[in-house]
């Protein structure tokens, strides 16, 4: 052998030597949880899409000293606390099948990753399916613990009835899901309650109290409150502040485009493929698509909203508040018991007493957010169903009272058009300004835009210096986690 050739050999025997070396290395790492498991590649493969290869070592485990969120369309996140993988809702923005050979899908997700990330727990904010589709499909393939009200829990169950039975014959008749048991879905509030669960009467409306609810699952590493809010819905036009246009206008690039004047083609930059949720027409059917939708779109249920703070009990006590829909709690409009319609609302002489009623439990919710620990990182929505009417202002008031340090503005897929994620923020701003809501309190806004932004992930440092914490802060903490 030649010296070249052996200097080659030498050379390769040394990176044999080195890369299960350094893979140890990363394996015993601090920062990611220590087990024997095998590797699982589909659980690795998941991981390092959502949360960067950088942050996810061999056998799947995610950094402990990072808090890690990757957005996966609408207000569905994947995100990673203290090293546990957790769902905040489960709805994927059109969802199709890969194409080949270039993955053209605006969505490059289906619900099969979401199964393989291994999440421990599935947050949903209300049951609507544009939140809560999957959910009860990835509960049963992974036991994850499903967090809603009672009434989406009970809506859970009919998704896993109606999958069990679901003949699945485009795809040889082989069971969506491995048996027929209920998912272990938990109602964080008591069914039918008031939001904020407040217990004012028509007789004395502002003689209520508030409470929230823990969540112990993840306790002592992670401290979770949460109470039922209200879900987005159109009140009367506030006329304490100057309203300015609200643009929800997408891009036309997306699904291609021709104007006359002048005259532009916009090619699509995402075709429609073919959908993962079969057509009604059997026939047309195709192996690979599944019915993973919630039933009835989440049925009466749907608007049902749960509003959840995750405390991190690490040196800063990071905490993250996630709230998928804001809704008029200034008058206290919508569905819920001890709320008013808008036509009730809209007709003081003979419902006086409801709207008091209704005011006071808009006001507990508030006053439940002033007493909270304030946030690091809101993840909210930023389009309202009221936004017509009131443009962003049901949000910026509980931007108000809540006062994160960082606002994630998010329902920029669905309700919103397509594209349209930095008009929403200009007219978040806009709108703020004319409530005349100061700049100088502003959270830093992070704008995601559409579908640039899906699975990139979002990492925060804990020990960062940025999120010290006041006595204040400690005590509110304190007083909601001792239990």
């Amino acid at each position: 052998m030649n010296c070249s050739r052996l200097l080659a050999a030498l050379l390769s025997a040394l990176c044999l030597f080195c890369l299960p070396a350094a893979a140890r290395e990363r394996d015993d790492d601090d920062r990611f949880e220590r087990d024997d498991r095998k590797a699982d590649p589909a659980l690795v493969a998941a991981r390092q899409k959502f949360f960067g290869i950088e942050n996810v070592d061999s056998r799947g485990n995610v950094r402990k000293d990072k808090v890690i969120f990757s957005w996966a369309t609408n207000t569905t996140y994947v995100a990673s606390l203290d090293g546990q993988v957790v769902l905040f809702d489960s709805y994927i923005n059109k969802p199709e099948l890969p194409t080949a050979p270039i993955d053209t899908r605006r969505s490059k997700v289906l619900p099969q990753d979401f199964i393989d990330a291994r999440p421990e727990a599935i947050f949903l904010g209300h049951g609507h399916g544009d939140h809560a589709d999957n959910a009860a499909y990835v509960a049963k393939w992974t036991g994850a613990t499903i967090y809603a009200s009672p009434e989406t829990c009970d809506v859970m169950q009919q998704d896993v009835a109606r999958m069990w039975a679901d003949p699945n014959l485009h795809n040889g008749g082989v069971r969506m899901i491995p048996d027929d048991k209920p998912v272990n879905c938990v109602g964080v509030v008591p069914a039918a309650s008031q939001p904020g669960e407040y217990s004012g009467t028509l007789a004395n409306p502002s003689g209520g109290t508030t409470r929230v609810r823990r969540i112990k699952q993840f306790d002592p590493q992670i401290c979770i409150v949460a109470f039922k809010f209200l879900h987005s819905g159109t009140a009367p036009v506030d006329n304490s502040f100057v309203h300015t246009p609200l643009n929800n206008l997408g891009d036309p690039r997306y699904d291609g485009r021709v104007f006359t004047t002048p005259a532009v083609t916009y090619p699509a930059m995402f075709p429609t493929g073919m959908p993962f949720t079969p057509p009604n027409n059997a026939a047309l059917r195709v192996p690979g698509q599944l019915n993973t939708t919630t039933t009835g779109f989440g049925g009466s249920a749907g608007t049902i909203e749960i509003f959840y703070h995750f405390m991190l009990r690490n040196q800063n006590n990071f905490t993250v508040t996630w709230l998928n829909s804001a809704g008029p709690a200034t008058e206290g409009i919508g569905a819920d018991p001890g709320l008013v319609t808008l036509a009730r609302y809209n007709d003081p002489v003979n419902n006086g007493p409801a709207i008091a009623l209704a005011k006071e439990v808009g006001a507990g919710l508030y006053g439940i957010m002033d007493r909270l620990p304030s946030p690091d990182v809101l993840l909210g929505s930023i389009v309202s169903l009221g936004a017509t009417a009131n443009q962003q202002r049901d949000i910026i008031k509980v931007i108000q009272h809540l006062k994160p340090r960082v606002y994630y503005p998010g329902h920029t897929t669905d309700v919103a058009q397509p594209g349209s994620a930095m008009y929403h923020s200009i007219n978040w701003k806009q709108t703020a300004t004319n409530m005349g809501f100061a700049q100088s309190e502003w959270p830093e806004l992070r704008t995601q835009i559409d579908p640039n932004d899906f699975f990139v992930p979002q990492v925060f440092d804990p020990a960062d210096e940025r999120w010290e914490k006041s006595h204040e802060f400690d005590r509110r903490m304190d007083s909601l986690c001792r239990h």
